[in-house]
């Protein structure tokens, strides 16, 4: 009995011990499973910088907005706000170079303008000046020839009185830039003088200004009336000519 029963005994710890370790053999078998699964998951014989390789070459796709915390998603509006600011500045920072380069072009047009129209006015005091000082030239020529009448009245208050408005119109026009063509002696210049005959002389040489019909004026340089001359023709000059000739 006493055998039988510690067999007993034995077989049941046998059994417990059985069990015990196949108890034990599954946990191993998930720690197993555990490792085949990671190996699964990453190709065999694959380095982890491998892995990270495709990592690279295959991202991750984006956290959904969902899954972004509150933080995350403000910061986001944020940036979004940020992009759209720098667009609409690009917009009108090229709006603004636009109207600047127009604005130029108008300016320039302008001032192209206006000194077009000062030009024109400018050239149309000239010829108002030149038009008046002409006519002023005829009145002090008048009152040259009403001096001229009054020789024989000396110091008479007429007289007087026709000597001080000439010379007050004589000092007037130089002052205004008018000047006389100088005429008698001078050779003839088509440009300045105006010829209104020849004289026939052997005491002057031929083309030399003898006589002064009309006095001629210059206004800055410009002819204001050509004077009115008669142009000497040398006797000798042209019987030789004509001897050279035969």
């Amino acid at each position: 009995m006493r055998v039988l029963i510690e067999d007993k005994e034995v077989e049941m710890n046998t059994e417990e011990a059985w069990k015990e370790k196949k108890e034990e053999t599954p946990e191993e078998g998930e720690d197993l499973g555990i490792k085949n699964s990671e190996r699964a998951a990453s190709p065999e014989g694959a380095s982890p910088s491998e892995n990270s390789l495709e990592e690279a070459a295959f991202p991750k796709e984006e956290t959904p907005e969902e899954e972004l915390s509150p933080l995350e998603l403000e910061l986001k509006k944020k940036e979004e706000e940020i992009a759209s600011l720098k667009e609409r500045l690009s917009e009108k920072e090229a709006q603004i170079e636009s109207l600047i380069a127009e604005l130029k072009k108008e300016i320039a047009s302008s001032l192209s303008r206006q000194a077009m129209h000062e030009r024109e006015m400018k050239a149309i005091k000239e010829r108002a000046n030149e038009e008046f000082l002409r006519k002023l030239v005829e009145v002090q020529e008048n009152f040259q020839r009403a001096l001229s009448a009054l020789k024989g009245s000396e110091n008479s208050p007429l007289k007087l009185g026709v000597e001080l408005i000439y010379k007050q119109l004589e000092d007037l026009l130089k002052k205004e830039g008018v000047e006389e063509i100088p005429s008698v002696g001078n050779p003839f210049d088509c440009n300045l003088h105006e010829a209104e005959g020849f004289v026939e002389t052997d005491s002057c040489p031929d083309g030399v200004i003898t006589d002064e019909l009309q006095k001629g004026y210059t206004y800055k340089g410009k002819i204001l009336r050509p004077a009115r001359v008669r142009v000497a023709r040398n006797k000798n000059i042209q019987e030789s000519e004509k001897e050279t000739e035969e």
